[in-house]
């Protein structure tokens, strides 16, 4: 009895040190998409996700920039479609969330951006084409801009203008931008 006890107490430690089998289907790819950032240190960007006729918006995990990079792990069938909002380490003063633009209307993919050629830009996309690679980098060039404090409209606010370049493609159409800057008081839709 003694050893047949054993046996069963044996058996159940044996079977709690094997891990279970997770299916394939059950496992997410995912990708991390490594950003490198000028001019916007101790920014924040948050990944998100809100294409037409999705019922609900996807948001990811915030990364800090710090020296120069900020690291997000988002799952890779996200990434069609995706935005990245910057949250400035300085105070800003308007009513909407800035964005990094994709691509500026008019302006090739694989091209190099100004500063001076994305303020005078007046349409651009924060939509990602995205990637099923599972890991990926994006350069980020970000630069200030003044624009209207908002809700002190006589006062002037410094503001992100962030793209990305080499210019990626970006899917559907562009949006107005003011200085070359895009932002969003609510989800930004993708196609």
């Amino acid at each position: 009895m003694r050893r047949t006890f054993a046996l069963a107490i044996a058996s159940v430690i044996l079977l709690a040190a094997v891990p279970l089998a997770v299916p394939a289907s059950a496992v997410v790819p995912m990708t991390t998409v490594s950003m490198s950032v000028t001019g916007c240190e101790g920014c924040t960007i948050t990944p998100s996700q809100y294409r037409k006729g999705m019922k609900e918006a996807w948001s990811g995990t915030a990364a800090k920039v710090t020296n120069g990079v900020a690291m997000l792990t988002v799952p890779t069938s996200r990434t069609a479609g995706m935005y990245f909002a910057i949250e400035a380490a300085w105070k800003v003063e308007i009513n909407a969330q800035p964005l990094i633009t994709m691509q500026y209307k008019g302006k090739p993919v694989g091209g190099t951006i100004t500063r001076e050629q994305a303020i005078a830009s007046k349409r651009g996309s924060a939509c990602w084409a995205g990637t099923a690679a599972s890991t990926t980098a994006l350069t980020v060039i970000v630069r200030r801009v003044m624009m209207p404090a908002f809700p002190n409209g006589n006062r002037r606010t410094s503001v992100p203008l962030a793209w990305v370049t080499p210019t990626p493609r970006a899917p559907g159409g562009f949006s107005s931008a003011y200085r070359g800057v895009l932002a969003t008081q609510d989800v930004w839709v993708c196609p």
